[in-house]
């Protein structure tokens, strides 16, 4: 049989094996297929979102197919057909992917950190983004991960990215840094059952009787249907030396994105009227999408922000691949909607999505991750003894930090003197790039927690950042008295020590 993708001459490539030192003793292994199943292995990374959903059905057709999620519920509900092997991974921890990949040919990367990962996150999604890509890289490279495939967003030809254009562009330069071959999809839109932004767009058209537009909105893009981007992948994946790189990949047409709302209200069979107002802040735009769709600030928020740039896509062999039988962004968006109801149809995800918010509520977990810039010649190593140094002096005279030989630390009161934070230093998890301290005890710190809590100094980027990432960690103080003390002071402590990074990188 001749693989999608793959030229009859070129035979599976097996998996390779793990680089020592690296992921727990024990192997999870790979899906297992049927008797003498020799197909290759591809790990689908979010694969419980709208396009994960979509296209693991279909990897399964000539695949033996591992779909990794963060979510406990979904990975709990098997696959009813029995062709796709479910498994709960903390994509947080290098260790849990490294020994999820264990076996894995082929991987397709469908993360981003828009969906709540603990009850308190404090960091920006473009932090978490690279956090999580640099992981995911790192632990392929470690186990022989042939290709990873990425859905990246379209680059504008200026110097002008919107933070989530740049995100997606920080976490391509990720995931290619750690020896994997990428290959990265370019979309802008992808029309499909659950998609964000068109779900937003029916949202609006149903909800509005008239639209107040920014001039950014005639900006213009090239949507994909869900299904023609699914088509894209499977014709990139198993082929890293013929689809290495980056390529734009677009649906049948171009359009504004007026163009696209004056389409959906076609669909709809409703009639809106549509002004374009030349001095409309973006901002505006962003708060009224907010309040009448109802979904999150920080999706509509990313959403609207890119909108500024038109998306020109770059002619290439990928795109001329998928372009016969595209469907335009009318056919996509019908094909999408519930027309009993008149909105999209649901994401995949939104029947687990209250059972995972009930047991981030339950854990009461902490997540928080800061970026600082590394000083040339610097490691995370050095990040992390210098950072905690600095914490005993810029807490004077409250707070004292003691480092043992080891490299383990006590935070604690001088008077009276206190334990507040135990922090026992992981040396074979920890390397110059990596540092790993396990939260042990003290008085702030909940025994008996889930998770698995942990104070890690990650450098990415070949050195350009180090992110100070707490993971899993659990407050012992009351959950109202922990947000407006320990929680706030923890975020003010790490402004200043960024500031002080940045000095020192001046």
């Amino acid at each position: 049989m001749i693989l999608p993708g793959r030229s009859a001459d070129e035979p599976p490539a097996p998996g390779g094996p793990q680089a020592p030192g690296h992921g727990p003793s024990s192997s999870q292994g790979p899906p297992r297929g049927g008797a003498g199943d020799e197909r290759p292995v591809v790990a689908v990374a979010g694969a419980g979102g709208f396009l994960g959903s979509a296209l693991c059905p279909r990897l399964a057709e000539h695949y033996r197919v591992l779909a990794l999620t963060r979510s406990p519920a979904r990975a709990a509900a098997p696959d009813p057909h029995g062709h796709i092997t479910w498994r709960h991974c903390d994509l947080f921890s290098l260790s849990d992917l490294s020994a999820a990949l264990r076996g894995v040919d082929y991987a397709v990367y469908l993360i981003h950190s828009l969906a709540p990962s603990s009850r308190l996150t404090q960091a920006r999604g473009r932090d978490l983004d690279l956090v999580l890509a640099d992981n995911f890289a790192e632990a392929a490279a470690a186990n022989g991960v042939r290709q990873i495939v990425f859905i990246s967003g379209v680059m504008p030809e200026g110097f002008r990215f919107s933070p989530l254009l740049w995100s997606r562009r920080e976490v391509e330069m990720a995931l290619a840094s750690r020896g994997s071959a990428l290959t990265a999809l370019r979309a802008s839109l992808v029309v499909g059952p659950g998609g964000t932004g068109p779900s937003l767009m029916v949202e609006l058209v149903r909800k509005l009787p008239f639209f107040l537009l920014p001039a950014s909105a005639g900006s213009r893009t090239r949507p994909i249907a869900l299904q023609d981007l699914v088509r894209a992948i499977l014709e990139v994946l198993g082929r890293p030396e013929h689809y290495g790189g980056a390529f734009d990949v677009g649906g049948a047409e171009e359009l504004s994105y007026e163009q696209m709302l004056r389409t959906t209200a076609e669909v709809l069979g409703v009639e809106r009227a549509v002004v374009r107002l030349p001095l409309m802040p973006v901002r505006l735009a962003s708060l009224t999408a907010k309040l009448v769709s109802g979904a999150p600030a920080q999706t509509v928020g990313a959403i609207v922000e890119s909108l500024p740039q038109d998306s020109v896509m770059r002619d290439n062999k990928l795109q001329r691949a998928i372009a016969q039988g595209s469907l335009s962004f009318r056919q996509a968006l019908a094909a999408s909607i519930d027309h009993g109801t008149g909105r999209m149809r649901p994401n995949p995800r939104r029947a687990v999505r209250p059972r995972d918010l009930d047991l981030m509520r339950s854990q009461s977990l902490v997540r928080s991750v800061q970026r600082v810039i590394l000083p040339p010649g610097q490691d995370a190593a050095w990040v992390a003894g210098n950072y905690f140094r600095w914490l005993g002096g810029c807490c004077w005279p409250l707070v004292t930090t003691r480092i043992d030989a080891q490299g383990s630390v006590q935070v604690g009161l001088r008077f009276p003197r206190l334990t507040l934070l135990s922090l026992v230093r992981l040396g074979e998890q920890s390397t110059p790039a990596r540092q790993v301290y396990r939260i042990a005890g003290g008085l702030l710190a909940r025994r008996q927690a889930a998770g698995n809590p942990r104070f890690e100094f990650q450098a990415l980027l070949d050195g350009r950042y180090t992110m100070t990432a707490i993971h899993d960690y659990a407050p012992a103080l009351p959950w109202y008295v922990y947000l407006p003390t320990q929680a706030f002071a923890h975020r003010m402590v790490m402004r200043l020590y960024q500031r002080r990074l940045a000095r020192l990188a001046r």
